[in-house]
């Protein structure tokens, strides 16, 4: 589908300042698809010279004011800077059902919602401004991983690979039929950032996609299956602890290559003994069974650990 045929659907974006978001809301940008509008979470922040806590709040480029020092620049830009340099306004909501919130956005006359990663259930009050509804990017395969950080529960899980869903805004988080949907393998030792990055550029794209068919009228949707699907939460400290006598070395090893660092090590227990692990090294499944010590540490920051099929080599803190 040529990108001509879009350029009349009106996008109103739901985004957050994080690396997810920017990809999608620059696709659609690329793609010469209009959108009208960026909408981020205000979260209880106070805006410079704004002492009341409306609503929603325009969020407006700072006045550039001539100075001795270099203006200070970034290579990757923000969401909102994103927006401001294709003259997109940006509004920062605190309260979604509030009725100055609805009049604000309904003046936009969106076609489609599009949202990429936002901190708030939209509400249907909302969803039905758009024309064409609501659609959300989600980093899973779908209906499996719903909830907030899917990637932290694909590595813990060990799960050799992942994907991207674009579904339907409903009532329920993350249950709408699905619109389109894409695998992508788990490499091995990827750190978390990098997976989310993958998801995000793949997800950048099938946004892109799933509008123009719906645009187009050429969107199919299917429910997602019930008995098939699974929620998680956000981690919490419970889920940085691990028995590694009941952990392959392989899913350990990707496990804490992905999530560990020094400011949140994955504690590894063994036996009667424990080790703060920042990083993994390599693992080996040779001589599981040979009786040593459950944790070896070198005393230079090193650790051998016994897993219930091998060992694994750690940096520990």
């Amino acid at each position: 589908m040529s990108k001509a045929s879009s350029s009349g659907t009106r996008i109103l974006f739901f985004g957050m300042e994080c690396d997810f978001s920017i990809p999608s809301l620059e696709s659609l940008l690329q793609n010469g698809i209009e959108v009208c509008a960026v909408v981020i979470p205000a979260d209880g922040a106070s805006l410079p010279g704004i002492h009341v806590t409306p609503a929603i709040v325009p969020k407006t480029p700072p006045q550039q004011r001539r100075s001795c020092l270099p203006m200070l620049s970034t290579a990757n830009p923000s969401l909102t800077q994103l927006a401001w340099t294709h003259s997109v306004p940006v509004w920062q909501v605190r309260k979604l059902n509030d009725s100055e919130t609805l009049k604000t956005l309904a003046a936009y006359h969106p076609d489609i919602l599009c949202v990429a990663c936002f901190s708030k259930l939209i509400p249907r009050s909302i969803v039905d401004l758009a024309r064409l509804g609501g659609i959300n990017v989600h980093p899973s395969l779908l209906p499996a991983n719903r909830g907030p950080v899917p990637l932290f529960w694909t590595l813990q899980a060990g799960e050799e690979q992942t994907g991207v869903t674009i579904h339907q805004l409903t009532d329920t988080l993350d249950s709408g039929p699905i619109l389109a949907q894409q695998t992508i393998a788990v490499p091995e030792g990827i750190r978390y950032g990098e997976l989310e990055a993958l998801c995000a550029s793949c997800g950048a794209q099938l946004l892109v996609q799933t509008v123009q068919a719906l645009a187009a009228g050429q969107s199919h949707a299917r429910p997602q299956d019930e008995a098939l699907s699974s929620y998680h939460p956000y981690p919490g400290d419970n889920e940085y602890v691990v028995n590694a006598r009941e952990w392959g070395a392989r899913q350990l090893y990707n496990f804490i290559r992905g999530v560990a660092s020094v400011e949140r090590p994955v504690e590894i227990l063994c036996e009667d003994r424990y080790v703060l692990a920042s990083d993994a090294i390599s693992y080996s499944f040779d001589g599981a069974e040979i009786a040593i010590d459950a944790i070896q540490q070198d005393g230079h920051g090193e650790a051998t650990i016994v897993c219930h099929d091998g060992h694994l080599r750690v940096y520990y803190i």
